[in-house]
């Protein structure tokens, strides 16, 4: 089993609503809010529910202090996924 990270080792800009995130089948990404200004950022969990998550801060990750695992960003701007 592979060993849990701390940080992330790679990222990508997301577009939301393109479908699954590369390389989320085995495990999801965290999703930061790289936009200036909060927005309303909706993903797809890793359990395959839709979780819109409101007012997500600039400089933050959906989830905040418990990040969530996405492998879909279906709503948000200038997001990016960290692996």
């Amino acid at each position: 089993m592979a060993q849990p990270r701390m940080f992330g080792h790679d990222a990508i800009v997301l577009t939301a609503g393109t479908g699954r995130i590369a390389n989320t089948e085995d495990r999801g990404v965290v999703i930061y809010n790289g936009k200036s200004t909060a927005q309303d950022i909706k993903i797809v969990a890793e359990s395959g529910e839709e979780i819109e998550f409101k007012s997500v801060q600039p400089g933050t990750v959906v989830g905040n202090t418990t990040p969530m695992l996405a492998i879909k960003l279906l709503a948000g701007t200038d997001c990016v996924a960290i692996y």
